[in-house]
């Protein structure tokens, strides 16, 4: 109960706190998405990375490629296109991983444009519906001829519940978005250093490679051309044959 009127009057009296009622649902439904996103996909990249380089160390870039396939976070998602493209020189290889360290972060940040505008216009949406309240409750009693101090304070009182109920949907959007913006940073800077680790990972596979076959191209010279269709229908064809 809010002085006479129950919640159930203050929602139907005031149609902002409808409004209000529905931003903080879709504030709450797309925090608890954004977290079971960040929780399921949670992994400790050096301890990924180190496994991968013991795949690759085998000689079978196919193995280190069922890997990444096995786990669901970013990074192995990042270095099974590292894998795939493993046979390209480094200006190419660096384009792809690029690419999908691009892809992740759209991923991670994907909702995150409507927390940060409820935590802007719920403040605004709260303060619309006091002007609106305090302008009915003078009007009421402009109509009615009656009032006083208690009448003023009863109408004034429940407008600014508006305002109320529109700084907590803010508070809510505004640290949840904050929150997941530094887990976005952080997986970031994860996702590139795995990348860098990766080229180590490259180089030394590449260098077995040579050693076993007795080659020894030019530093940056691209494998001998594949067929299209070979190169088309499996990336690691130039690797694996």
């Amino acid at each position: 109960m809010f002085g006479e009127m129950s919640l159930i009057g203050l929602f139907l009296a005031s149609p902002t706190m409808i409004v209000l009622a529905i931003c903080s649902i879709i504030t709450v439904g797309y925090t608890v998405e954004r977290l079971l996103y960040f929780q399921t996909t949670r992994s400790d990249s050096r301890r990924f990375m180190n496994e991968l380089s013991n795949q690759m160390k085998s000689g079978n870039p196919r193995n280190a490629l069922d890997f990444c396939n096995r786990s669901k976070s970013p990074v192995a998602r990042v270095m099974a296109q590292g894998i795939m493209h493993v046979g390209r020189t480094r200006d190419e290889l660096q384009q792809r991983l690029d690419t999908a360290i691009d892809l992740e972060t759209v991923e991670m940040e994907r909702h995150l444009g409507v927390l940060g505008t409820m935590s802007n216009i719920a403040p605004l949406l709260g303060l619309f519906g006091t002007v609106v309240g305090i302008i009915r409750a003078f009007a009421d009693i402009a109509r009615t001829g009656s009032g006083g101090g208690a009448v003023v304070a009863m109408g004034v009182s429940e407008a600014l519940l508006t305002t109320a109920a529109g700084i907590v949907v803010a508070v809510i959007a505004t640290v949840a978005f904050n929150f997941f913006v530094r887990q976005i940073r952080t997986r970031t800077a994860q996702l590139e250093d795995a990348r860098e680790a990766y080229f180590t990972i490259w180089h030394q596979f590449n260098k077995r490679a040579r050693q076993a076959t007795g080659a020894a191209p030019a530093p940056g010279a691209r494998p001998a051309a594949q067929p299209k269709s070979a190169r088309q229908d499996d990336p690691l064809a130039a690797v694996l044959s």
